[in-house]
């Protein structure tokens, strides 16, 4: 149902107020990630270090994913019935507990079972945090402003990862193992408080009803949606389970295939968030305002490409470069996808459909998690680069012939007889 504008009160600030309201949005997004990505640096390497095989970590990463496939659909319920700004905030001083408990934990116990237990509730207090900002963006950006505030909020986030890639890799190889725990409570601390602003200046209802409603793409045509379309899903599956193959065996490609340190661990996370920040830097021109997801399964498919050429790869520059595309690839998909729903979905219902997106993400993650649990050592990190980038490929290849004969079959039907 279209929102006439003239009749639905106005309860937006003035556009000062809303230049704050973003500024202290992207502040927190920064400082959010900045600790998050401390916490999974500092834990995956511990894992490696320890003497463990692979599956080690993978155990770690399939216990983080199960809570968030678990927590996702009730993290979207949540954030469209109550207050999303007070519902990040509780999720930042979750994580700033779990860190503290984390790092006194680490002096009586082995990592292992410390941090296995840590990452069931800090995935599940993440995910809250990541569903509630995400449902906040259209709140606060005009419908024509999406695709650049949501690259101007990813090149936030990515500015924080690179951030905690280089103090973390340095602390690690610095300061005893649990110093990186309590240093991702500080950039928590940090995001608590400029959400806090934010919600002093701007209330934001779960239904964004102090806003008129934006208009998804089929409510132009009289139908709205509570669906994401199946290729968009697909799509986001592909990059994102291949963001956390990357999170899950990078460390081992550095020690196994680079013989690498934490330092150069640090540095390949590093040029990660380079090539993100730099996509999205492009994505907040103006000229590239009306891009859409259309355009994702070139970058997946390209994406693939860069998976499988870590296979021959040994050398520390040549690693650098292709985590820089990847890095590029995953946030420019995420960035389309995520505007793309934010069009396609009303506000009301924003919440419960990222949660479900979500849901598939982690389901095929699971399998994933699964198969590197039971291989172990058995296949090299490369190598499960270049199978799934070719699966990756493989996937993307065979959709555009699907669409390619569908639309054949379909104009053979309209020829005349």
């Amino acid at each position: 149902m279209i929102q006439d504008a003239s009749i639905a009160p106005n309860l937006a600030p003035d556009r000062t107020g809303l230049l704050s309201v973003r500024r202290f949005f992207l502040i927190s997004a920064f400082f959010a990630a900045a600790g998050r990505n401390a916490y999974y640096i500092g834990a995956i390497w511990m894992l490696a270090v320890s003497g463990n095989n692979a599956g080690s970590i993978a155990l770690f990463l399939a216990l983080g994913s199960i809570s968030e496939f678990l927590a996702s659909a009730p993290a979207g319920h949540l954030v469209d019935r109550f207050d999303r700004q007070s519902l990040c905030m509780v999720s930042d001083w979750i994580r700033i507990a779990i860190l503290l408990m984390t790092s006194a934990a680490l002096v009586l116990q082995e990592p292992d079972y410390v941090l296995y237990g840590s990452v069931i509730l800090f995935a599940v207090a993440d995910r809250l945090y990541l569903t509630a900002s995400s449902a906040m963006v259209p709140s606060i950006a005009r419908s024509e402003n999406l695709i650049a505030f949501n690259s101007l909020a990813y090149v936030a986030m990515q500015s924080g990862n690179m951030l905690a890639a280089v103090a973390t890799g340095w602390l690690l190889s610095a300061k005893p193992g649990m110093a990186c725990f309590l240093f991702a409570a500080g950039p928590f601390a940090i995001s608590v408080l400029s959400m806090f602003r934010t919600a002093l200046r701007y209330r934001i209802l779960p239904g964004d009803r102090c806003r008129p409603a934006q208009v998804p793409r089929e409510t132009s045509e009289g139908k709205e949606t509570s669906r994401v379309p199946s290729c968009l899903v697909l799509n986001y599956v592909l990059i994102y389970v291949m963001g956390m193959l990357i999170s899950a065996l990078i460390s081992k490609f550095v020690l196994e295939d680079l013989q690498g340190t934490s330092l150069e661990f640090g540095m390949l996370e590093f040029y990660w968030a380079v090539g993100a920040i730099i996509s999205m830097l492009i994505l907040t021109f103006r000229r590239f305002s009306k891009v859409d997801g259309r355009a994702t399964p070139i970058i997946v498919l390209l994406a693939g490409v860069a998976m499988t050429a870590f296979y021959p790869t040994r050398n520390l520059d040549i690693a650098s470069a292709l985590m820089a595309l990847l890095g590029a690839g995953y946030n420019l998909s995420r960035v389309l996808i995520d505007v793309e729903i934010q069009r396609l979905v009303s506000s009301t219902k924003l919440g419960r459909a990222k949660g479900w997106v979500h849901v598939a993400c982690m389901g095929f993650s699971l399998l994933v998690y699964a198969g590197l649990c039971v291989s172990g050592d058995s296949l090299t990190s490369s190598a499960v680069f270049l199978a799934f980038g070719s699966g990756m490929i493989a996937v993307i290849v065979a959709g555009y012939g699907f669409h390619l004969v569908k639309n054949r079959a379909s104009s053979h039907r309209r020829m005349p007889i």
